[in-house]
């Protein structure tokens, strides 16, 4: 099983995937890992994309926010 990263690595990780893209363009997304990808996609997830299966009609919401609870 592969190591988790903590979420300053994935953060990291993914902003480096982003940076390829953003310097390169298309290239740059050819230069992108599978680790980095990953790192990606989960903090889309983290910031509240909702992932919509291969084939699956996108859903009505696809941002999920968050809001702070009352304290």
């Amino acid at each position: 099983m592969p190591e988790r990263w903590t979420l300053n690595e994935m953060l990291i990780h993914a902003a480096r995937g982003l940076g390829k893209v953003d310097e390169l363009g298309p290239r740059g997304a050819t230069l992108v890992s599978m680790e980095e990808t990953e790192a990606m996609a989960g903090a889309l997830a983290l910031f509240g994309l909702v992932p919509i299966p291969p084939g699956a009609p996108a859903p009505e919401t696809l941002l999920i926010t968050f809001e702070e609870p009352e304290t």
